[in-house]
Parts: C-alpha cells; structure tokens; sequence
C-alpha cells in the first residue's frame, strides 16, 4: 500500500535541540520502500519552515 507522511523542522531561536529534518526522514524510511520526497521551504522573518512530504510502501498489502 502506498502511504504518505508529513514532516516539519523549523529554523529559528528554538530550534537547537530539534532533530534536523534529514535526521528524521532517514529514521523512519530505513525499513521502508521510498517512492519519492517532496520538499518546501517556507521564511519570514521569525524562522524557516522546512516541510518534507515522503511517498513510500508499506509492506502491508
């Protein structure tokens, strides 16, 4: 079955502790088929929004 998953990482003041958005995505696509990432980045003058959308197959049929 094809799925999908969101993922956020913002850039700014608060965001030192975070698990980088590359961090993130490898964790979870390690045991997964990747079809395909699509990336945006977004800024204002507060911080930058990285979003990530990642396209793979479950094992479930």
């Amino acid at each position: 079955m094809i799925k999908t998953k969101e993922f956020v990482h913002y850039t700014g003041s608060d965001s030192k502790k975070k698990r980088t958005l590359e961090e993130q995505i490898n964790e979870f696509i390690k045991d997964k088929e990747l079809i395909d990432i699509k990336y945006q980045i977004t800024e204002n003058e507060d911080y930058v929004g990285h979003y990530a959308l990642v396209i793979y197959k479950d094992g479930d049929k």
